[in-house]
């Protein structure tokens, strides 16, 4: 079992008991921002613990202990919010290895990619949520193409093979949540051209050896799941968060694939 293979804490929960001198992670399974968090302890090989948090019913001491939002990580009495403050948090506590580059010209460069990339997340939701027209989400996919485009230009100067080298980094791992959820578009709105243009090679390429990193092969979700758990609020309003632990029979089907750069791409299938 994965220390994220737990129950959504809600309102009336008690609060947990949490182990002082290890890392917990308060955070919720779907959640982009989190995730960042989950990527980097995984890369850093770092044994944590993680509470999930139901967002829609957040638990009395969750409100009373944090910012409500997530992820937080809880480390020796602290609470650390922010998802890029707790990541930066991380790498500096448990320094190996290292996931920023030691220059701090380079580390300042990276942070600035993921500010400049980061805003796809913003049309990314508007799409998915506020928008039934394809004219309107067109629109939107235009700002999102752009910062791709912006991430490719950025690997074809250097030459690397992810953001922080011949290995990734900590850019890598900040802005892959959005890359990982971006094929839920053309799911969801099929024939709309809402992927990564196969011209956009070195992002494409990118995006395939992203999928072979460890720490994403053990946390990332395909878009069908993404999918699912998206459309899990239809009715209620209030999202499954925990149909991922259920038995074997009510889980999501396995994965179909996805296109990456003209050809069928398939993520790890998740046996939870």
């Amino acid at each position: 079992m994965k220390p994220w293979d737990v129950p959504h804490l809600a309102e009336g929960s008690a609060a947990p008991q949490v182990d002082h001198d290890k890392v917990t992670v308060y955070n919720m399974r779907f959640c982009p921002f989190a995730q960042r968090t989950i990527l980097v302890l995984l890369a850093k090989n770092i044994p944590f613990d993680v509470v999930n948090i139901n967002l829609k019913k957040k638990p009395e001491w969750f409100l009373a202990e944090t910012w409500g939002l997530v992820s937080v990580v809880r480390y020796q009495g602290n609470f650390i919010m922010e998802s890029l403050i707790n990541s930066d948090f991380i790498d500096e506590q448990f320094p190996t290895p290292p996931l920023h580059p030691s220059n701090p010209v380079e580390k300042a460069k990276g942070r600035l990619q993921v500010e400049s990339f980061s805003k796809m997340s913003a049309p990314f939701y508007k799409m998915f949520y506020d928008f039934d027209l394809a004219e309107l989400r067109s629109k939107q996919f235009a700002i999102i193409l752009g910062k791709l485009e912006e991430m490719d230009k950025d690997l074809k100067r250097t030459g690397n093979k992810f953001f922080g080298g011949s290995s990734p980094g900590m850019t890598d791992l900040m802005v892959w949540p959005w890359i990982e959820r971006l094929p839920v578009l053309d799911l969801r709105f099929p024939g709309e051209g809402l992927t990564i243009p196969d011209s956009l090679d070195n992002l494409v390429n990118w995006v395939k050896d992203m999928w072979e990193v460890p720490a994403i092969k053990e946390y990332g979700l395909s878009p069908e799941i993404h999918l699912q758990y998206s459309k899990s609020s239809a009715n209620t309003g209030v999202p499954d968060y925990d149909f991922l632990i259920r038995p074997a029979e009510n889980k999501p089907a396995e994965p179909r694939g996805f296109n990456f750069g003209g050809e069928q791409t398939f993520p790890p299938v998740f046996k939870f």
